[in-house]
């Protein structure tokens, strides 16, 4: 379970994950009606089989994709790979649009054929929701389906900094434009049922601010990345850990806290990879007998990865930790909170060295 989010299940080895708020709205529409209610998990379906195309088809590209978190506005598919060839990227961007579309297409060839009644309305629904989530996406505007579109297209004539930077100024253009769309939908009179503009002022506005948080974390990681070329996870890891055995019990574990007072333990599964166990969950510790029932994945990062990248792979973990390997052997383990203390340090000793130059 990631903060804010809780697993659901597993499809194609894929966890999903559901926003609490996600939840929380679909427990206010069913206590509204049963039949908003009814709606609004058709909608959670959409976007999951929106999600699933983006996934899937990373899979197909060898790419590893760890989890899938549904979003009230949409979804997230969360991938370990951070270097992706602009084809790949345009492919698995394209996918989840191109999805939504065909199964809005499906759905409104069925409405022609389906009885007049209640079934007629649901279908001209998913007809709807699933064509919206296709346009919509297409938008060509971070974090949006499109933005990673028109970057990936972009990518193929600049380098990827170059070719962020432009599709995040193509993002602010998208986003006046919704606003000044919206605002001469607001004044131009008109006759909306009671209070229906105020809806969509205000929802326009949350489209709008998600469009911005996006937009800036593009730039930031992006401008992170170019500023930390030389550095890599090597130089931020750490020796403040301790190394357990696989099948040792639990009561080896708290004698191994005891002595040597390090708050990350790690094990080593059979099969060579390094794991994190996991001293937080007092019930799993209070269940389990040996150390490998509390021993949780983290992202084993090689030393010589650049830090934005590690950093990104580290905050796709709830435990927000990965192990540091040269090759096979164990170098350190870095910490997404050291990380960003690093970074902000480092970003504020360049902007001082650029004042000095100046």
């Amino acid at each position: 379970m990631s903060q804010g989010s809780v697993r659901i299940g597993k499809i194609a080895g894929i966890d999903i994950e559901l926003h609490w708020l996600f939840i929380l709205l679909i427990l206010f529409f069913i206590y509204l009606s049963p039949l908003l209610g009814f709606i609004w998990i058709l909608l959670f379906i959409c976007v999951l089989i929106h999600e699933l195309s983006h996934s899937i088809t990373a899979i197909r590209n060898g790419i590893k994709v760890s989890k899938i978190i549904l979003l009230p506005i949409g979804g997230a598919s969360i991938i370990d790979d951070i270097s992706i060839d602009p084809r790949v990227e345009f492919n698995i961007a394209i996918a989840g649009p191109i999805t939504s579309l065909l199964l809005g297409g499906i759905f409104g060839i069925m409405v022609l054929f389906t009885p007049l009644g209640i079934a007629t309305y649901l279908v001209q629904y998913l007809f709807l929701i699933n064509m919206l989530l296709g346009l919509f996406n297409i938008l060509p505007a971070f974090p949006m389906d499109g933005g990673r579109v028109l970057r990936s297209y972009l990518e193929r004539r600049n380098d990827f900094y170059q070719a962020t930077m432009t599709t995040a100024k193509v993002s602010r253009y998208c986003m006046a434009l919704i606003m000044l769309g919206t605002i001469a939908f607001v004044i131009i009179p008109s006759s909306y049922p009671f209070l229906s503009k105020e809806i969509i002022f205000v929802w326009d506005l949350i489209i709008v601010f998600f469009l911005y948080q996006g937009m800036q974390s593009e730039e930031y990681s992006v401008t992170i990345k170019k500023e930390t070329a030389g550095l890599a996870v090597k130089d931020v890891a750490s020796r403040n850990f301790t190394i357990i055995g696989w099948n040792a019990k639990t009561q080896s574990l708290y004698n191994l806290l005891k002595k040597s007072q390090e708050h990350i333990i790690l094990t080593k599964n059979p099969q060579g990879q390094f794991q994190l166990v996991s001293v937080f969950d007092r019930q799993a510790i209070k269940n389990a007998a040996f150390v490998r029932q509390l021993a949780v994945e983290i992202p084993n990062i090689q030393y010589n990865t650049n830090i934005s990248d590690a950093l990104a792979r580290i905050d796709s973990n709830s435990f927000r930790i990965a192990v540091v390997l040269k090759g096979k052997a164990l170098v350190g383990v870095a910490t997404g909170q050291y990380i960003n203390a690093f970074l902000t340090l480092h970003m504020a000793n360049m902007a001082d060295r650029k004042g000095f130059n100046k």
